[in-house]
């Protein structure tokens, strides 16, 4: 399966297939926002960011699993 660059008006072949990538680009943006949160969260007397970092370590553990999977084949 061939797949481009996902730079704009860069063609060429990606080692990577899309919905690998999408995962990866996924992944890589909850964990940004987990370290954000964790940051934020120093600060916060209402359990906002606390709550959130929850949530988005949630969300990051499924894509990982998804990732992992993915990259094992099933």
């Amino acid at each position: 399966m061939e797949t481009k660059t996902r730079q704009a008006g860069v063609q060429g072949e990606s080692p990577v297939d899309d919905a690998t990538y999408n995962l990866l680009q996924a992944l890589t943006s909850k964990l940004e926002a987990i370290e954000a949160y964790e940051i934020y969260a120093q600060d916060d007397t209402d359990g906002v960011f606390e709550e959130l970092l929850s949530e988005e370590r949630g969300h990051a553990e499924r894509l990982y699993e998804a990732l992992k999977g993915r990259l094992s084949g099933r």
